[in-house]
């Protein structure tokens, strides 16, 4: 849809103008036949009603009778070299797909880096390095996610709570917004914000892709206090389900309890108008008039599942970052927590969590809804689904029309398997079509790693590679050569387990993880160089260990943002603790730098950020109080970027500009908020 700014506009079809209100009809939502996953639009806004009435129903049929209250919504030298206009080399983010840019919380061009930190854009000179500096820091309001930087538009996306909303009646029902703050850095000495738009939700991910920004927002519908008063009346009389009731027992009782709420639903919804409970947005250009708060979605460009799940609103928006043209979206009444995107589709992934009710067997599957990223906004266009869940966006690869998937057998909280009369719980490889709008399963390898779950995978082209892990690391090799018949190829077992897979050549992979014993014992941080030249003899070709006395970690676990590999160094956050006895305790909260290639990994160097906490102003509040505050306060490391042969470093606290290749010597530096 094209996103009106006339309310009546957003909530076509006409039919619905008179009178937007939720409908009396006690009718239930019949599921589309048994293996049609398709997503279905709603045809006409009295459908769509019917829908929010059962799954208000359901939500209140989950919460009542005191057994799953628990799941209840809640309303060195001189310059480091360079001295041209623009450098000719530097780093960007690391992307998954060649194409696709992902949200991050920092971005260059080269002469400049954009950062930001809590809530304020930070804009430092980074060209000619002699020059380096803070040239300007903006404050954006609510908590930074990211940004994108595409030419002169800086876009940061903030996650924004109620009490920081300027206008009290937009998203006040609801508990956190999302923000668009688009800022002109023409002139990076005087940001200017050209534009706002908020949505209501929560931020999943987003990327960009030829200057268009895509947002993933999940947003929880409010459910208006009279409905959950009926939980609470004891006229009603509604079952308690107790603890020791069985399944049988306990599904009786919620069919009793929805006999009784639902003809109440019924009349209750009748004066209850949808933008009362679906997400709403502004989007105000700086300097014009107010904007007005209208519905995101129009009813028939609401998708919904076959079953009614949660009660909530996946949003795909669809942003021009240079331009000013109106929102386009595509919406799904449903959740979506895992994100993945070609140059061509959009993928979103829900497990069988978000949709199960808390009652009767989690079945263990992800359903997954790809849009196309057409010309006019994300269109919806298939859906399909798999057996066990999926980890991360790495779960995900589209290549030659398939998207393949990898998914584990078990929960990540309980390590429930899938049938405790099966078979011990896998992992697997899926490959799937899109068929006439549904995602078939045209190819599978199931069983990998029987009792363990996937730390990491990486598909690439015609290969992949699973990391597995309980005891120790097995390396899997994939041949995806054929999308009907995906192969293990190959297999190597150590100690400790690899997180994040990162290519090294053709022949070699370059893998950040942790070092163990052969009993499952974790030790601490480790880099890994596999030598895959041989796909059916994968071996362990080089590693380097972080050496800690008691604890190391690092943001590059969970977050390959924080990996930075370019030219032969690779450069990643790392935490150290160390007992030292007496109550004492000693830190390192810097960046390693080291030199990796096929023939070994050498450490060049470490950079720590302590002494730009004692030339900062304190953070936060509690950093300020007492004589030992700042004994509790460290430099979070976040990024590095490289700009020609110097590595800038970014913590909470600032920035250090050192030589890529002697990280000892040291350019610079910028403190963010120094002491006045």
């Amino acid at each position: 849809m094209t996103f009106s700014n006339a309310l009546s506009r957003a909530l076509l079809p006409a039919a619905c103008l008179a009178t937007i209100a939720l409908s009396g009809c006690d009718k239930t939502i019949e599921p589309v036949p048994d293996g049609d996953m398709a997503l279905r639009t709603f045809q006409t806004c009295d459908d769509l009603e019917d829908y929010v009435e059962e799954a208000i129903l359901e939500t209140l049929v989950r919460n009542a009778g005191g057994y799953w209250d628990f799941m209840a919504v809640d309303d060195a030298e001189a310059d480091g070299g360079g001295g041209g206009d623009e450098p000719t080399d530097f780093t960007t983010t690391n992307n998954q797909e060649e194409g696709v840019d992902e949200i991050d919380i920092v971005k260059t061009n080269g002469t400049h880096i954009f950062s930001v930190e809590d809530g304020k854009l930070y804009i430092t000179k980074s060209w000619p390095i002699a020059e380096t500096g803070l040239a300007s820091a903006l404050d954006i309001g609510g908590y930074a996610r990211g940004l994108f930087l595409q030419n002169d538009t800086v876009v940061v996306v903030s996650q924004l709570w109620n009490n920081e909303i300027e206008q009290d009646d937009f998203i006040a029902r609801n508990w956190s917004s999302t923000r668009l703050t688009f800022v002109d850095v023409s002139d990076p000495e005087s940001p200017t914000v050209t534009r706002e738009t908020d949505i209501e939700g929560y931020l999943t991910d987003g990327r960009m892709i030829d200057g268009k920004g895509y947002f993933a927002i999940n947003s929880y519908l409010p459910i208006p206090q009279q409905y959950w008063e009926l939980l609470w009346n004891e006229d009603l009389d509604l079952p308690q389900i107790e603890w020791e009731d069985t399944e049988e027992v306990r599904e009786e009782k919620r069919g009793q309890i929805r006999d009784i709420l639902r003809p109440l639903i019924a009349d209750m919804s009748t004066d209850m108008e949808l933008t009362d409970i679906l997400p709403l947005s502004r989007d105000q250009q700086i300097g014009e008039a107010d904007a007005p708060i209208e519905a995101l979605h129009a009813c028939n460009d609401l998708y919904r599942p076959a079953e009614v799940s949660q009660y909530s609103v996946l949003s795909i928006v669809e942003v021009d970052i240079e331009g000013d043209s109106e929102l386009e979206t595509a919406g799904l009444l449903s959740d979506g927590w895992t994100v993945y995107a070609s140059q061509d589709n959009l993928y979103v992934a829900q497990t069988s969590w978000w949709s199960w009710w808390g009652w009767g067997d989690l079945d263990m599957t992800s359903q997954i809804h790809q849009f196309s990223l057409t010309d006019t906004g994300p269109r919806y266009t298939g859906t399909g689904q798999v057996e066990g869940w999926l980890l991360d966006q790495f779960s995900f690869s589209e290549y030659d029309g398939h998207l393949r998937v990898a998914t584990t057998d078990m929960d990540w909280w309980w390590g429930t398997p899938v049938d405790e009369d099966a078979p011990e719980a896998a992992n697997n490889i899926f490959v799937l079509e899109n068929q006439d709008g549904a995602l078939n399963v045209v190819g599978e390898v199931r069983g990998i790693a029987p009792g363990e779950r996937i730390f990491a995978s990486r598909m690439m082209g015609e290969k992949g590679y699973l990391v597995t892990f309980r005891q120790v690391d097995p390396l899997f090799t994939i041949d995806l050569s054929d999308p009907t018949n995906p192969t293990v190829v190959g297999e190597l077992h150590l100690p400790g387990f690899s997180s994040y897979l990162h290519p090294l050549g053709d022949d070699h992979l370059l893998a950040v993880g942790m070092d163990g014993e052969e009993d499952g014992t974790i030790n601490g941080l480790a880099v890994n160089v596999f030598d895959v030249s041989d796909f059916a003899n994968p071996r362990l070709a080089h590693q380097w260990t972080l050496e800690s006395d008691d604890w190391s970690w690092s943001e590059a676990l969970w977050d390959h943002h924080a990996f930075t590999y370019h030219r032969g160094v690779l450069t990643f956050p790392a935490y150290t603790w160390t007992d030292m006895g007496n109550g004492d305790w000693d830190y390192f909260s810097g960046a390693i730098v080291l030199d990796v290639d096929e023939d070994g990994i050498e450490e060049l160097g470490r950079i720590d950020h302590r002494d730009l906490v004692a030339e900062s102003d304190c953070l936060y509040d509690w950093q300020c109080e007492g004589e030992d505050a700042y004994y509790y306060s460290y430099a979070w490391m976040r990024r590095t970027v490289y700009i020609e042969d110097n590595v800038f470093t970014l913590s909470n606290y600032g920035i250090k500009v050192n030589d890529l290749n002697s990280p000892e010597i040291e350019h610079a530096s910028v403190v963010y908020n120094p002491v006045q």
